[in-house]
């Protein structure tokens, strides 16, 4: 009996906890699951309002048949303050920009909001743009690249090809410390980015910013092969830091040109210690920090009792030191060991933009009337022959008449490859058409004296062929550009865009 009612008391027992347990399970499970797919979850909303796409116009420079000539370019970057509207990007993205534009996420205007380069340096390629507004946009939250790791999921946001703004694409680190040709240690993934996607960020599942997109591999012929590199943040936010103080700087010993590599094997030939690699140089210095101290087929093995093996660790390893310092070579020459004593100079060349070009009117465009007898036929609106660089109309994404010569034999005969008329403008609402230059600098003054812009009409002409000289130029399009009338001040000459341009915090 004893037995009997202690089997039944256990097996209500087990019945019980079975009970307790499932009815927890059935508790616990749904939250479980709530918080695993919470956690699964990623705020792609948050890497997309942090990010913006960048447009880019270059200064006009004439070419050699007497046209204005100018591009447009762009690329991507992140806020990183909202406070000072400061936008990290690359520096490739804004060199030689004459004007930068930005465009926050689902930008509204076909105009951007104007932005000044704070500070760029080219051998990292990272550079600081300030917007002039940036309407309590959120920034991003910068993260940690040195607690990263192969096969981590990353996000990288842009705007690939340049029309394509607000883009993300997923992929994986493939590797965190991938070194190229400039001596910096790239991380490696197979996310889709494309060209445009330059200077925006690379995110973790957190949306933290652990990179920027820099670079993609692919042929000469642009053939990619689905690896892509970013720049570490830890390494963005340490240059960013020294790029709000004043220009770029870093050591320099000359002779980034002058080195190639050995393997362990041939740097034996050298009596180099056994299994270890070096550098030699192909070249003896002729000018610089190495001029009568390093010669041709010098074998570098130590460099400030570093090993030394690749050009690009050499690179990386003398940037790391400033301008002055004394840095240590240890090499074999003819067979003989030698430690060399180098003092390094600065590796960043002060870089000249050039300043806008006096212009005379309110709109900064040379015309021309056009009879029959012009290199381009009879035009009954002026003819837009050059743009001034940063003028009204430059900034307006107004191009001008474009020509080529055709050289047969001793003869070269100019040919008109399109024309750019004005045609019409509008101001206030009131459409005018232009007939004559008079009219149009008459329009334009009024728009100036009245602080308002207006909408100039330009038909481009051109033929179907463009290589088809004996075919007659044809409209292909009009167009409509928002200008703002200006006066030129007087030309400031050649500007250091880097020189003193330290930040009020």
């Amino acid at each position: 009996m004893k037995s009997r009612l202690y089997f039944i008391m256990n097996t209500n027992s087990t019945i019980a906890w079975r009970s307790i347990v499932i009815g927890l399970l059935a508790v616990t499970a749904p939250l479980s699951i709530h918080w695993y797919e919470k956690w699964r979850q990623v705020d792609t909303e948050t890497m997309l309002d942090v990010s913006v796409s960048i447009k880019t116009i270059s200064y006009v420079r004439v070419d050699s048949v007497g046209d204005s000539v100018w591009s447009t370019a762009g690329g991507s970057g992140t806020l990183i303050s909202n406070r000072d509207c400061e936008v990290l990007t690359n520096h490739h993205v804004i060199e030689n920009a004459a004007h930068i534009e930005v465009f926050p996420r689902q930008w509204p205007n076909t105009s951007g909001i104007p932005a000044q380069v704070i500070n760029s340096n080219p051998r990292t390629d990272v550079a600081i743009l300030r917007m002039s507004r940036c309407d309590d946009l959120p920034q991003a939250l910068l993260g940690d690249s040195d607690f990263v790791s192969p096969g981590d999921e990353v996000y990288a946001v842009g705007n690939p090809l340049g029309k394509n703004p607000d883009s993300i694409s997923r992929g994986i680190l493939s590797h965190t410390e991938r070194f190229q040709n400039d001596g910096l240690p790239y991380l490696q993934t197979d996310a889709n980015i494309n060209h445009g996607n330059s200077g925006g960020a690379l995110f973790n599942r957190k949306a933290e910013v652990i990179g920027v997109n820099t670079g993609i591999l692919a042929t000469p012929s642009g053939q990619k092969f689905g690896i892509a590199y970013a720049l570490p943040i830890n390494l963005v936010k340490s240059e960013a830091g020294k790029l709000r103080t004043g220009s770029p700087s870093w050591g320099d010993a000359g002779i980034d040109d002058l080195i190639a590599e050995l393997t362990p094997d041939e740097a034996s030939v050298f009596k180099v210690p056994q299994g270890r690699g070096a550098i030699i140089l192909t070249k003896s210095a002729e000018q610089g920090p190495g001029l009568n101290k390093l010669f041709a087929k010098d074998v570098v093995y130590k460099i400030d009792n570093v090993s030394v093996n690749n050009v690009d660790q050499v690179k990386l390893l003398i940037s790391t030191h400033n301008p002055g310092d004394t840095v240590n070579f240890e090499l074999i020459r003819q067979g003989e060991t030698f430690d060399v004593e180098i003092e390094l100079i600065d590796g960043w060349k002060t870089q000249e933009a050039p300043g806008a070009d006096y212009y005379e009117g309110h709109l900064g465009l040379t015309l021309e009337m056009w009879d029959a007898d012009s290199l381009g036929g009879h035009f009954d609106s002026p003819v837009i022959t050059n743009v001034k660089s940063l003028s009204p109309s430059h900034l307006a994404y107004i191009s001008s008449s474009q020509k080529t010569v055709l050289s047969r034999g001793p003869v070269t005969i100019p040919i008109q490859l399109s024309v750019k008329s004005v045609t019409g403008v509008v101001i206030e609402g009131n459409y005018f058409p232009i007939t004559d230059i008079a009219e149009l600098e008459e329009r334009a003054y009024e728009a100036f004296q009245a602080s308002t812009p207006l909408l100039l009409e330009i038909e481009a002409w051109g033929r179907t062929n463009p290589m088809n000289f004996q075919e007659p130029l044809a409209l292909q399009r009009t167009s409509f550009h928002k200008v703002t009338p200006g006066v030129a001040s007087v030309s400031p000459g050649i500007i250091d865009r880097f020189a003193s341009v330290a930040v009020n915090r």
